[in-house]
């Protein structure tokens, strides 16, 4: 067996970020890994290749996830003391620890926390073999992935069931982290690991109980969007899904995204709808997928349009084309996102692309805008290109998604600037959909991690929070395994809860709620139809109110 050296492994000129915090449930079962927080010096973990330890006193707190010690892989990885392989290779890196699986686990979940940064490609099994996989010799791989990722600590997670955990039943296994030898690793490359758990159950996030701040009473009502056959109507509920009321049809049965005024006294919806609007064109080809936006009161009446998007015919359907004639596409324009920049002015995005008689789809662009919260006839100015999802905070501060030609991830452009200029906060792309707190200072994200969902061909997402002012700083409050994908954030007004859209793979989703705090969360709605949500941005009588879309 290789030991990891005594020594511990010092950090420079690496990005110092917050130790992220999430709460464990009580009563959790007997974790198979010894001294998987490596709190005792690694002394029941072998290694080889230059691993080692980091030490909280010596580093800083932040290098570690909890306690005092963490793994340190990537670093110096060239495959010292490692052993060559069948195939002749060797490791450049090994993090292992032998443990054996119950024969009759019910399930068996695998985690750990990790930070990573730079340049390398890491492989983890639960393998009879000695360093490296073989399926001819029983396990599983647990997955692969390469550490350049967003800051902070996050969760890696993975479930064994079916298939995976009759490879492991009643077997002796290592569990093992492993930079192959092929793998490139940058001389900044780095990967930390804490708290290995691997333990007999499958943990899974699971729901709470609704909390006593959340349970309706009348007071306390979400606008709800209720998806009914192919109409979309709005809705107002109770946080506990009782006292359902309609507050609106739509222009054409099909609303999206509301967002309430800064006051709590209108909201403004996105409004499917076609152009030419509001007379159609007589031949019934001509008339386009558009939207408008629509703001309405609190209580669902005095609806206004203020905007509507103009799209373009191309040539008459079917086409027949002759020589030297080709199809014109038809331009379709719609707003998908919006939000309110102040109680006079709405910040969206106009989504375009190309749609040809065939059904077939092409190009595609988006622009975010300000306008009028009234009526406007004028088209929009630009605020940001190539941009999608903005959000803005009562600073006139907007964040964005970024794609095209520059760096792919999340922009901030100050929107009440004489010259605005977009930049760039996180890029990479793996973090999407932000959203402002009420404080104004800190926003969440959803994260795409590196564990794998019960679909192997996805990825497990997560909601990161990120303090505007410490970027190198983010909090994992929610590790979302307990369905296909999350989306449609939103905060409380005090910032104590997240509401979120739980997406199932059946394609329903729900409404589910989040304590900041404490990471507990539980479902608003259970009927699979609800799909945003949007909390009221004031509270009444001390109570929040939400927003939902279902």
């Amino acid at each position: 067996m290789y030991r990891l050296p005594a020594s511990l492994v010092l950090f420079t000129g690496v990005i110092l970020f917050l130790v992220a915090t999430f709460s464990i449930a009580q009563g959790q079962p007997q974790n198979l890994i010894q001294d998987g927080g490596f709190e005792q010096g690694a002394i029941n973990w072998a290694g080889c290749g230059n691993v080692g330890l980091v030490d909280a006193q010596v580093s800083g707190s932040e290098f570690v996830y909890a306690g005092r010690y963490a793994a340190a892989l990537g670093i110096n990885a060239d495959g010292s003391d490692c052993p060559q392989l069948p195939n002749l290779t060797t490791p450049k890196q090994i993090l292992q620890q032998q443990l054996s699986i119950p024969a009759n686990a019910p399930a068996v979940t695998v985690s750990f926390w990790y930070r990573a940064a730079a340049g390398t490609a890491v492989d983890m099994f639960l393998a009879r073999g000695l360093y490296q996989f073989d399926p001819n010799l029983g396990g599983v791989k647990l997955g692969s992935f390469v550490t350049d990722l967003p800051p902070g600590w996050q969760l890696y997670r993975t479930v064994l069931i079916g298939e995976n955990l009759d490879r492991v039943r009643g077997q002796t296994l290592f569990f093992s982290i492993v930079i192959q030898s092929d793998a490139p690793t940058e001389e900044t490359a780095y990967l930390l690991v804490d708290d290995v758990r691997v333990v007999v159950a499958d943990q899974r996030t699971r729901a709470s109980p609704l909390p006593p701040a959340l349970r309706g009473d009348g007071s306390r009502p979400l606008a709800v969007i209720r998806r009914e056959g192919d109409s979309r109507f709005l809705y107002r509920m109770d946080t506990d899904g009782g006292n359902r009321t309609l507050l609106y049809r739509g222009l054409l049965n099909n609303v999206r995204n509301p967002v309430w005024s800064p006051d709590g006294q209108r909201i403004a919806v996105v409004d499917y709808n076609t152009w030419p609007w509001p007379v159609p064109d007589p031949d019934p080809q001509n008339n386009l997928p558009a939207s408008a936006i629509t703001v309405l009161n609190a209580n669902g009446g005095g609806g206004q349009q203020v905007f509507q998007t103009q799209s373009r015919k191309g040539s008459r359907c079917p086409f027949v084309g002759v020589p030297g004639q080709s199809e014109v596409p038809s331009q379709i324009l719609r707003v998908n996102h919006l939000a309110w920049l102040s109680a006079d002015q709405l910040v969206f995005d106009i989504v375009g692309f190309n749609q040809f008689c065939n059904g077939q789809v092409t190009g595609g662009a988006a622009n975010i805008h300000v306008a009028s919260a009234r009526s406007t006839t004028t088209f929009p100015p630009t605020l940001a290109a190539a941009a999608v999802r903005p959000t803005a905070n009562r600073n006139g501060r907007v964040l964005f998604e970024h794609f095209g030609e520059r760096t792919s991830g999340i922009w901030e452009v100050v929107a009440t600037s004489s010259s605005p200029t977009p930049e760039l906060l996180l890029p990479g792309g793996r973090e999407t959909q932000p959203v402002w707190s009420p404080d104004g200072r800190r926003f969440a994200v959803v994260r795409d991690t590196v564990s794998p969902s019960a679909d192997a061909s996805e990825r497990v997402t997560a909601i990161m929070v990120y303090d505007r002012d410490n970027l190198a700083l983010p909090r994992q409050v929610l590790f979302a395994d307990h369905g296909r994908s999350v989306r449609s954030i939103s905060w409380s007004p005090n910032g104590a809860y997240l509401a979120y859209t739980l997406e199932q793979a059946n394609d329903q989703s729900d409404i589910w709620w989040l304590e900041i705090a404490s990471g507990a969360t539980g479902p608003i709605t259970t009927d699979g139809v609800s799909f945003a949500a949007s909390w009221r941005s004031v509270s009444v009588l001390s109570v929040y109110l939400p927003m939902v879309i279902r």
